[in-house]
């Protein structure tokens, strides 16, 4: 057996020829730790462009002393705007909580008594504000000075709660940019068909976002211009007075997010189809399988691939629902009914997270039935209780409103059920020899029989006798190994057999 300081310069040298073996190897590393970090640096200053607009909106509203508690609702049909201010979330039942303090073709409408203007408090670095009779004096960056009155104040509310979610939105971002890289590199350390799927499946998906957001960008600008700028706005200002070169900056960033993202998940799958073409033989490449064998592995592939997405948008979308229920600068924070219980839910999904991946890689690989069980019951009550969580109604507000929380449980939700159904069709083939090829294949890259290693190994460290290295039954699989390690880019087939 080997020794331990053995085993860790052969893993050394294990993850650099993997990460060197070819060219195409090289160029994959290069390419998911350029695209992070470049992505990242995207996000964060799109980050800090919300940062600085947020900041506008929460100084006048901590000027005009706009209660905490409040939030505003915009009901756009046919070309006529209703914005109504809230202290408690509307349900079907009762919109009682809710009045109306701007609307197109009315523009004086009774102002809520229970919203009043009071006001000092300091004034922001980012906009001088100052409270005077009947409203906030803003001085704009052009020197123009505005009065808002107390209706004006009030309308900023739905401006504000958009550019808070548009921060958190941002922070998940570049958080995932550094999962999609972390996975990546282990799916070239690895030799992992499920890792690279699993980064393929992340890009997708932030590619997606990165085109719908283009979108989101106009459609948030034309809000904005609804409340503050139309012919019944109680604030009569410009968009680009309020928030300078924000929306003109914000967009010149995502264009080219949208195009790296994009040329970025094309290079990925041409690299990942290169990679899996080797990686699909080169799996069963240390201990010969049959097809039989080959085919319930790829359910066990399937399982390690959805329940690595399910692991990333789970954590993300109940990041975001921590925030929402515990950050006492969200109205929602204060309005969420049964919180203890959606915290203790909260909580718990997480903490089980890294135990329940742990369980389901052991339960399929060691064909282990009970903790297989226990793995797919921890995977239906999640799934179950977070689809319930939709009976509550913070939490179903915040669904409907905020579409990226609304795409993170959905994607999460869909990525737990595929864990659970390929779960099940790999439980079904308990027993048909998948645990004993794995077994046999991992002892032997525990002995440092690696695919770009095996023939300088085995020429100077020629085990006497399998047993040596753990092993007791290896006649009935077929040791075979490419003799050379060919740039991957000029494999044929038949090399890997």
């Amino acid at each position: 057996m080997l020794t331990f300081p053995e085993r860790c310069w052969t893993t050394i040298k294990s993850v650099y020829y993997r990460i060197t073996l070819s060219r195409f190897t090289i160029a994959f590393f290069l390419f998911c730790f350029i695209h992070c970090f470049a992505e990242g640096f995207i996000q964060a200053f799109i980050f800090s462009l919300d940062a600085n607009a947020n900041s506008i909106v929460t100084s006048i509203l901590h000027q005009a002393e706009v209660p905490r508690t409040t939030f505003g609702v915009l009901d756009r049909h046919n070309g006529n705007n209703t914005l109504s201010l809230c202290n408690e979330i509307p349900t079907y039942i009762s919109t009682k909580p809710c009045k109306p303090v701007y609307q197109t073709g009315n523009p004086n409408l009774p102002l809520p008594v229970e919203y009043g203007l009071a006001g000092n408090a300091s004034a922001s670095v980012f906009l001088q504000t100052q409270s005077e009779p009947g409203g906030v004096l803003v001085s704009l960056d052009d020197g123009a000075k505005i009065l808002m009155n107390q209706r004006c104040t009030l309308v900023l509310t739905y401006p504000h709660q958009v550019l808070m979610n548009a921060q958190r939105e941002d922070v998940v971002l570049v958080l995932t940019q550094f999962w999609i890289f972390s996975v990546s590199f282990f799916a070239i350390v690895y030799d992992s068909i499920p890792h690279l799927v699993a980064a393929l499946c992340f890009r997708t998906l932030a590619t997606a976002w990165s085109m719908y957001i283009i979108w989101r960008t106009g459609d948030i600008r034309s809000r904005f211009e609804i409340l503050l700028h139309t012919k019944d706005s109680p604030c009569n200002v410009e968009v680009d007075a309020l928030f300078p070169s924000y929306f003109l900056s914000r967009e010149a960033l995502q264009i080219p997010d949208l195009v790296l993202n994009v040329v970025s998940l094309c290079m990925a799958v041409y690299l990942s189809i290169k990679l899996i073409k080797v990686y699909g033989p080169n799996t069963f490449n240390r201990v010969g399988a049959s097809k039989e064998i080959i085919r319930i592995y790829k359910y066990f592939l399937a399982v390690f691939v959805s329940f690595q997405v399910a692991a990333l948008l789970l954590i993300s979308a109940i990041a975001l629902w921590l925030d929402q229920m515990v950050n006492t600068d969200n109205a929602i924070s204060g309005m969420t009914y049964h919180k203890n219980i959606y915290l203790a839910l909260s909580i718990f999904t997480l903490a089980i997270l890294v135990p329940w991946i742990t369980m389901g890689w052991y339960a399929v690989r060691r064909e282990w039935k009970k903790l297989m069980a226990a793995f797919l019951a921890i995977a239906a009550f999640v799934f179950t209780g977070w689809v319930v969580m939709l009976k509550s109604w913070s939490f179903a507000w915040t669904f409907v409103q905020w579409p990226f929380f609304a795409c993170s449980i959905i994607a999460a939700s869909l990525s737990l059920l595929a864990t659970i159904i390929f779960g099940v069709i790999s439980w079904l083939h308990f027993g048909k020899g998948l645990a004993h090829y794995l077994y046999v294949d991992d002892v032997l890259a525990k002995a440092g029989f690696e695919p770009e290693l095996f023939e300088k190994d085995v020429e100077n460290h020629p085990p006497a006798d399998w047993r040596e290295i753990g092993l007791d039954d290896v006649p009935t699989y077929t040791l075979s190994f490419s003799t050379e390690r060919k740039d991957l880019g000029e494999l044929e087939k038949g090399d890997y057999k």
